[in-house]
């Protein structure tokens, strides 16, 4: 194992090979800001993956939103709206970025995106109750796990099978990173979304490692809220926490009961389960 931190550089070159996707949502969350963006700007930058525009015009036709007929991503958003287009962008974009299993760490593609959409669909639930921005929640959840993508790719370069984070030990994650890489995945999501231009708000929020002493903030609080809730939908990825339940901490830092928090799991399952029926 090496202790040299992996330099930018290589994360960066690293991150060349990912889909197109996430750095349109970075285009897309701007543009949603700004009040003279309309329909053909953003199908405009929609369309610069043809992969992207396909997905959503699909999505688009499914019975979830009472779909058929459409054939252009013009059509498709005057149906779904702007704001909807956007959490459309952000499946879309999870669905293409793990194509394969992540071998090193041990998990399949498959759990790898229903943790990453399922984490982006409880945080945005948890902003909107807790008054903090749901579509940077929304983000955030969603592009969290970048960081422990891009290692993996790179260690499939730079690790032998032995090293792989499961047959050291489970709970252990970041010690894992830290020896294999000399960095964390949370500084590889940092510097990736950061390159990206993705708001500092989003880099900081799917970034956040709480060992840091990086002082919390409530979106962060959400995020950490919203990781117990998926471990206990069964999307939890191994390594990440050891703990079970939601902590009582969690609830406090974000003013939320249990019984809230249930609803928020089962919200979000049904609008998961959706999703991914589309």
């Amino acid at each position: 194992m090496t202790t040299t931190p992996i330099s930018d550089e290589k994360i960066l070159t690293a991150s060349k090979s990912l889909p197109v996707a996430p750095q349109i949502m970075s285009r897309l969350h701007k543009m949603l800001l700004d009040s003279n963006s309309g329909l053909p700007e953003i199908a405009s930058l929609l369309k610069r993956d043809v992969s992207l525009t396909t997905r959503i015009i699909r999505i688009a036709n499914s019975p979830a939103y009472n779909g058929g007929g459409l054939g252009t991503i013009e059509e498709a958003l005057q149906r779904v709206g702007f704001g909807e287009v956007f959490r459309l962008v952000g499946v879309a974009a999870n669905a293409s970025l793990a194509d394969a299993n992540l071998g090193f760490y041990g998990y399949s593609g498959d759990l790898f995106r229903a943790n990453n959409l399922c984490t982006a669909l409880v945080a945005e639930r948890i902003a909107i109750k807790t008054k903090t921005d749901p579509r940077v929640a929304y983000t955030a959840g969603l592009l969290r796990g970048i960081g422990q993508l891009l290692l993996d790719r790179i260690a499939r370069d730079t690790l032998t099978p032995a090293e792989k984070f499961k047959e050291i030990g489970g709970g252990r994650l970041q010690e894992w990173e830290r020896n294999c890489f000399g960095t964390t995945h949370q500084n590889v999501a940092r510097l990736v979304l950061t390159h990206w231009g993705f708001p500092e708000l989003v880099v900081q929020t799917a970034g956040y490692d709480s060992t840091q002493g990086t002082p919390a903030t409530p979106l962060t609080h959400a995020m950490q809220l919203a990781s117990s809730i998926v471990r206990l939908a069964g999307f939890g990825l191994e390594g990440e926490d050891s703990s079970w339940g939601i902590p009582q901490e969690e609830l406090t830092a974000t003013g939320l009961s249990m019984d809230e928090a249930t609803i928020i799991r089962t919200e979000a399952l049904a609008a998961m389960q959706a999703l991914q029926e589309s």
